[in-house]
């Protein structure tokens, strides 16, 4: 399961941030996940307690921000949030398009104690 990695590496790097902080634990994280990041929500919110048992976040409740997709078109220059799965320009239809945003998996915030 590919979101169980991830949730571990997510478990990691909070941890590190406990560290630093010197906190005790981890009450409340906030994760962004892009739109095209290529992570399912529903597994990823199933493998989080599992990653997180006997860590500092293990009883904390995460909530899961979608990030939405954003290009801009190389053809008109206008920033567009895409249909997925397709990243075409919403104004010209151009699929010359950059990302912008939309593939981030992030830590948003965490509440600490």
């Amino acid at each position: 399961m590919h979101e169980l990695s991830l949730a571990c590496s997510l478990i990691e790097e909070a941890e590190k941030v406990l560290e630093t902080e010197n906190a005790e634990r981890a009450i409340r994280l906030t994760v962004g996940i892009g739109q095209f990041a290529g992570i399912e929500t529903d597994a990823f919110e199933f493998a989080f307690p599992m990653a997180a048992e006997g860590t500092k976040l293990e009883k904390a409740a995460m909530t899961i921000e979608e990030i939405p997709a954003t290009v801009r078109c190389r053809a008109c220059g206008k920033e567009s949030n895409p249909a997925f799965p397709r990243c075409a320009c919403a104004h010209c239809d151009s699929d010359d398009t950059e990302m912008l945003h939309g593939r981030e998996f992030i830590i948003k915030s965490m509440e600490i104690e």
